[in-house]
């Protein structure tokens, strides 16, 4: 094996052996967004799989050695890239120790917990002359990709309101008590909102101003599970929200623009396909016909069905394959996903303070 120096990204001179990985954490985001794209693409190896005490991913992933510590993961030779996706006040320090053993690095979104420890990362890859990829996967959805095509069709012509919602009913405290304490990086708005704050950033840019509503309304709720975060631009705003007592449909996606307006229902599929073991590859980011979106002509005052793109995880993934081949630059910047923190963090203070920054 062979590293290259390219004068945007470092690669791996992968022509005569596979990318071999480590993987942090075989819970739900390892066993659902990691593992199954990783064992699939032909050019990826997934060699080792951190389980501290349990064997799950033996059945579905039996040429993977299990390994008990996170010293057995990055301490070795047998892999080239780690996949970060602990909790995300592990982030920082587990992303650390595996940019410092000179291991390219896949780190589950959010990046960090906070601005500073996310700098430190992007410093530490480009001392080791490693890559360091963060999973921004909601990119790759349906429904993003159809509203990126027709803010670039100019369907809907000057966009005038977006709001981009992720609604769901979980009222009760949930059983990860990582996600329900009152650790750095803990909560709804590091969770969903680090998706709809990416995706925001990606269709608008950096806003001119902000406002954020953050509330606890669960009861016995010790971190922040309601967010509305208002970005405003210099002649238009985009709203995102989430929480977990919503029981009935919402609309996960409403444009409006000067043309036309276009409202969605529904959330990609491929999170629910990919939970089914074995998982049936064929149509897996296909939406439900139920779930396309309805555009809204204003000349014609004419309605018609807009066919979801597909989704496609895997664009991750085979982006990583690519750069770490010398045939591209990542996708996601370590940049852009720094971005996402910097707004979580205006946003924090937004809440906290009740008044526009």
């Amino acid at each position: 094996m062979e590293f290259i120096l390219g004068s945007n990204f470092v690669s791996l001179n992968m022509s005569n052996s596979k990318i071999k990985v480590g993987l942090v954490s075989y819970g739900m985001s390892g066993r659902i967004f990691h593992a199954p794209f990783i064992e699939q693409h032909p050019n990826f190896e997934l060699r080792l799989i951190l389980e501290r005490t349990k064997s799950n991913s033996k059945e579905a992933y039996p040429n993977a050695t299990i390994v008990r510590s996170f010293d057995a993961l990055i301490k070795t030779d047998e892999v080239d890239l780690i996949v970060v996706n602990g909790p995300t006040y592990l982030h920082f320090e587990m992303a650390k120790a595996a940019l410092e053993a000179g291991k390219h690095v896949v780190l589950e979104k959010p990046m960090t917990a906070t601005v500073q420890e996310g700098e430190a990362l992007i410093a530490l890859a480009k001392k080791h002359n490693v890559q360091l990829a963060v999973y921004h996967n909601k990119r790759f959805e349906g429904g993003f990709k159809t509203i990126q095509k027709l803010l670039a069709t100019d369907r809907i012509g000057t966009v005038q309101d977006c709001t981009l919602a992720i609604h769901r009913f979980r009222p009760e405290i949930g059983p990860k008590a990582w996600k329900e304490d009152p650790h750095p990086g803990a909560g709804i708005l590091y969770d969903i909102g680090s998706h709809l704050i990416d995706q925001v950033l990606m269709l608008f840019g950096w806003p001119v101003d902000l406002k954020a509503d953050l509330q606890i309304q669960r009861a016995n709720g010790k971190v922040v599970d309601y967010f509305k975060i208002t970005f405003l631009y210099a002649d238009f705003k985009a709203t995102i929200v989430s929480d977990m007592l919503t029981n009935t449909p919402k609309p996960s996606i409403s444009l409006l623009g000067t043309k036309g307006s276009f409202v969605k229902y529904g959330y990609d599929p491929q999170e629910s396909r990919l939970a089914k073991h074995p998982i049936v590859w064929e149509g897996i980011g296909e939406d439900l016909v139920e779930n396309y979106g309805t555009l809204t002509t204003i000349k014609t005052n004419t309605t018609e069905k807009i066919t979801t793109e597909n989704g496609d995880y895997g664009q991750f993934y085979q982006n990583v394959y690519e750069v770490l081949n010398g045939d591209a630059a990542l996708i996601i910047p370590p940049v852009e996903a720094l971005d996402v923190i910097k707004i979580i963090e205006w946003a924090t203070e937004s809440g906290i303070t009740k008044n526009q920054v």
